[in-house]
């Protein structure tokens, strides 16, 4: 049950850190956040395992790079855009669907085995999402296609962590190198895009932009850990349960959640749809 209990840690995690975000970004850009964020965890990551030992294997290496640029990078960038011109609960419906995707891209790339419990439990955990994020009217315009990439990239990120772990078993590596990968690339797009304006947030948005960071440090190290004790299509289910978390958070901190017959069926689903991955 270790790696059951890892992933758990990485929703909770995942979830105080939505929360803090999006109390932090009321007077900041979605991008600021991600880029605060990003910079701080890449920054804890580096000095932990400076303190250790360790060797490199350049395929583990790579794969992790991968990872990094899929997950911090290119799949919470792809987030943003997405969130801006569809809205958060549309976006949450979609992103929710990654255990599911994670099941399958598993299955086909890493040979994991299908067991029936575990599709199960991730298509319920898919369905409550869908159902506590408020979504409605989804018509395939540009917007949704985003949010797809995003989902895409999100769980082929797992599938690579997952393949570097079985080359090195090195979780702190994994998650520095991760971490590293995604700051390097917000760093040129930023550059690119001379969007100077995101770097320039209040002291609020700092505080509450930099936690999430040791948020995402503690969850990243945890999701590694998890990924190399179990099976990827178990982590990513228990892991995506975490916009549960974040409704019960989100009604306590910041006052702004709404509970509803919806939402009650769907917070139902997701605690259902994780049982029965854990326990069966």
């Amino acid at each position: 049950m270790l790696f059951e209990v890892l992933a758990f840690i990485t929703a909770v995690t995942s979830a105080l850190g939505t929360v803090l975000a999006a109390k932090g970004m009321k007077g900041a850009s979605p991008l600021g956040a991600a880029f605060y964020s990003v910079l701080t965890q890449a920054v804890i990551l580096t000095l932990l395992l400076l303190t250790r030992s360790f060797n490199t294997d350049l395929l583990a290496v790579a794969y992790f790079v991968l990872a990094g640029v899929l997950a911090l990078g290119l799949g919470r960038l792809l987030n943003f855009i997405a969130m801006r011109n569809m809205g958060a609960a549309k976006t949450s419906a979609v992103i929710g669907s990654s255990p599911v995707l994670a099941t399958l891209l598993s299955i086909l790339f890493l040979a994991e085995p299908l067991v029936a419990s575990t599709l199960a439990g991730a298509c319920t955990v898919t369905v409550g999402i869908v159902l506590i994020s408020g979504a409605t009217g989804f018509k395939m315009e540009r917007a949704l296609i985003i949010s797809l990439l995003s989902t895409f990239s999100y769980s082929l990120s797992n599938i690579f962590s997952k393949a570097g772990l079985r080359v090195q078993p090195d979780p702190f590596l994994s998650a520095q190198i991760n971490a590293a990968a995604g700051l390097l690339f917000f760093i040129a797009y930023l550059a690119i895009t001379r969007q100077r304006t995101t770097f320039k947030v209040g002291k609020n948005g700092l505080i509450c932009f930099t936690a999430t960071g040791v948020l995402s440090s503690i969850g990243w190290l945890t999701l590694m850990k998890a990924l190399e004790l179990g099976v990827v299509s178990v982590v990513t289910t228990i892991v995506y349960s975490y916009p549960l978390l974040t409704l019960v958070l989100g009604r306590v901190f910041l006052r702004e959640e709404r509970l509803d017959k919806r939402t009650v069926i769907g917070s139902a689903l997701i605690v259902a749809g994780v049982a029965i991955v854990t326990l069966l």
